[in-house]
Parts: C-alpha cells; structure tokens; sequence
C-alpha cells in the first residue's frame, strides 16, 4: 500500500513537471499573427526604401537633395561674401572744390557713381548727398580719403552682411535644377505622344524660369560683394553774399522795353477803336442822330424862350 503511494505521487510530480515546461516552450515560441505582422512590417520597410531609392535615382526630384552636412562643407569651402555699406555726413566749404577732390579719389580707387542730387537751401548754400560704388579691395581706402578732402565729418556708418550661406544654398539649388532640366532635355527628344511633349515642355519652361532667377539672384549677390556701396550726405557751409543783378542796372534796355509797350499798348487801344467804330456803326451812327437831334432841339426851345 505504501508502495502503491509512493508510485502515485510520483507519477503526479513527473506530470507536473512536464507541463511547466510544456507552458515554457508556448510562451517562447512567436504566435501566428505576431510572425505575420512582424513580416509586414519588414516588408514594408523594404518597399518604402526600394520607392525611396528609385525617386533619388530618376533625378526628378526638384529638392536639391544635398544633405545639411554636405552644405556646410561646401560654405566653408567658399570664400567668404561680404556686403559692405558706408553712410558719410559730413560739411565742406566749397562743393565744386569738394566734388573734383572727390572724383579725383575715386579715379585712383577705380570707384564710379551711380546717384547724385543736389539742391540749393533759401541762404544759396547746397546740399544734397551722392552714391559711389567701390570695389571691395578699396573700400577702406576711399573711406579714409574723405577725411582729406572734406572740412568736418559728421558722421560716419559701415554696416556688413555676411552673404557666403545665401550664395552656397542658391548654388546647390542652381546645380539641381540644371540636372532636372538635363533630364527633362533627354525625356523630351525620347518622347513621341503630343500629351507627352506638352507636358514636358511645360515642365521645362518652369525649370528653366526657376534657373534664370537663380541666376539673377547669384550675380546680384556677387555684384553687391565685389563693390561696396558709399553714400555721402553734404552740407555746404560757406556764406553766400547776395549779388545785384546786372540785368537791374541795364537803365538804357529797361527805358526801351517801356517805350515800346506804351506806343504796343496806344496801337491796340487805337486799332479796338477803329474796330469799334466800324464793326457797330449800324448802331452807333443811329443813336448819334438821335443824340444830336435831341441836343438842336434843346437848344432851339431854350432860344425861343430867350428872345420872349
């Protein structure tokens, strides 16, 4: 009887035993649709990159597809654009003295200029400013020429931009809309259906157009850094005496001038007259009758009643 316990209660031991493991192996093992979602999202994965890997290939893309790190490599490779701007205010005696000192500067630093306004105040001084184009490499030399050749500087501002990362985002731009429309060329000789044609073309005139104010934008950025801008405002401060005008002292002219409007004005007013005369005669020769009979017989009347 012990025995027979004995066997039964290690009957139920083993029993157990196997069935924790047998619970152990399920847990591991990855159900059905775990394995099955597992497998799509790697496929997934997959076709997103084989999609990704064909659109960078087809050279369609209108990104310029030039990784951030790729750009600072390139600005740091680029020389450095500088856009430098002066503003002078200052005062000089003599303004033609002034402007030949000034052009003389700007032929020995090869500057030219692009605005000039002048304008005289109520006391006949002027003033006005002018606008100078510089190239760089003789911008700090002109600027300290004005101390020389004018009396007083006022004030004197320089301000400057740093245009390199501009210039090297326009540049990379510039590059990928050049292989788009290198690409677009080839497609267009390859095409042979009219929708076809006409929608490359469309698309190519874009690009093209996008290509011109790339351009446009890359030579204004690098005609703003090869000249420097100056701007000078001037005051003249010399006093200016007022003169006599010669033509006030011409006596002899001014008499000549009065004499012949007086016989100018006698003429016209005789020529209205006469114009008068004849043009109204019909009425006026009729009322001169009946003025002049009037006047006989007021004086006939009065002479009768005298001799009574």
């Amino acid at each position: 009887m012990y025995r027979k316990r004995k066997m039964i209660l290690l009957i139920f031991t083993l029993t157990m035993l196997l069935a924790a493991c047998s619970g152990e192996d399920n847990s591991k093992a990855p159900t059905g649709e775990e394995s099955t979602s597992e497998s799509s999202f790697d496929n997934a994965n997959e076709s997103m990159n084989t999609e990704t890997k064909e659109a960078s290939k087809s050279g369609l893309s209108e990104a310029p597809g030039t990784p951030e790190n790729d750009i600072e490599q390139a600005e740091a490779q680029q020389e450095r654009m500088m856009i430098y701007e002066a503003h002078i205010d200052l005062e000089t005696k003599d303004f033609d003295n002034f402007q030949q000192n000034l052009q003389s500067q700007m032929n020995q630093h090869g500057a030219y200029m692009v605005e000039t306004n002048v304008h005289k105040t109520e006391r006949g001084n002027r003033q006005g400013h002018i606008r100078i184009r510089v190239p760089q490499p003789n911008f700090e030399g002109l600027l300290s020429g004005f101390e020389t050749i004018s009396d007083q500087i006022i004030s004197r501002n320089i301000n400057s931009r740093d245009v390199t990362k501009n210039y090297v985002d326009l540049k990379a731009r510039l590059k990928a809309k050049e292989e788009i429309e290198a690409r677009l060329l080839s497609f267009l000789e390859e095409a042979t259906a009219t929708e076809d044609l006409v929608e490359i073309s469309q698309d190519l005139e874009r690009v093209q157009s996008d290509i011109e104010s790339l351009k446009g934008e890359m030579n204004y950025l690098e005609n703003q850094s090869d000249f420097s801008t100056i701007t000078i405002s001037f005051t003249e401060t010399k006093v200016v005496v007022g003169r006599v005008d010669q033509q006030d002292l011409n006596t002899w002219e001014r008499t000549k001038q009065a004499f012949f409007k007086s016989i100018n004005g006698i003429t016209s007013i005789a020529s209205w007259l006469f114009i008068a005369a004849v043009g109204y005669s019909p009425v006026v020769i009729p009322v001169l009758i009946v003025i002049a009979l009037g006047i006989w017989l007021r004086k006939k009347r009065k002479s009768k009643s005298d001799d009574k």
